[in-house]
């Protein structure tokens, strides 16, 4: 199973620059400026998850939308000979993972997937709701757009790629049979110090 301890520290860090009064108020301007097209916003399309599924307990629906969305644009280890992200259960793995997570991380996630979802309401739709290709060119042009939106769109993306490449069934696949300290019993040890490091031998 994936370890939302991992999720928790990767947010904290691409979050860390944006300040959570900074993250706020770079989100309530970029909501402000889409805020006019939000009643416009394309209905949903054919096939589109209208409801969270059963077995996803703390997900939003919107959050499961965005995540989902970018399980399909973004991931696809199928052409390498790998599990689909279906096959390793991505979105069940993402739903433990937040459900976990301490709150104003938590928190921060759900704005994150709500600025983005809206945002392309200019162009009256939402992210989800775009084709494979439009979401596809809307994602990138995040990823090297401003600061605020690069830290957003690469925050979404860690969390859809930590659920799957986590997961334990992914092992075999990459000749990977875990850690020795399983396998052979050796005691943890943690982190050697690296030169230079404070406290290091020299």
């Amino acid at each position: 199973m994936v370890q939302h301890k991992d999720l928790e520290s990767v947010l904290q860090d691409q979050f860390l620059p944006l300040t959570r009064r900074g993250f706020l108020r770079s989100g309530l301007l970029m909501a402000t400026a889409v805020a006019g097209g939000l009643s416009w916003v394309q209905p949903a399309r054919a096939g589109e998850v209208m409801a969270v599924p059963a077995d996803i307990q703390y997900l939003s629906l919107l959050e499961y939308r965005v995540l989902n969305k970018i399980r399909q644009i973004f991931m696809a280890p199928e052409l390498v000979g790998m599990p689909t992200t279906v096959d390793i259960p991505v979105m069940q793995n993402i739903d433990s993972m937040v459900g976990h997570l301490s709150k104003p991380v938590r928190e921060n996630v759900n704005l994150a997937g709500k600025i983005f979802e809206y945002s392309p309401s200019y162009r009256f739709t939402r992210f989800s709701a775009m084709d494979e290709k439009a979401a596809l060119a809307y994602m990138e042009s995040w990823q090297h757009g401003l600061f605020f939106q690069k830290g957003l769109v690469t925050s979404l993306k860690s969390v859809v790629a930590l659920a799957y490449w986590r997961d334990a069934r992914v092992n075999p696949f990459l000749d990977y049979d875990g850690p020795v300290s399983f396998r052979w019993g050796v005691r943890k040890l943690g982190n050697a110090p690296l030169p230079g490091d404070s406290g290091s031998l020299t």
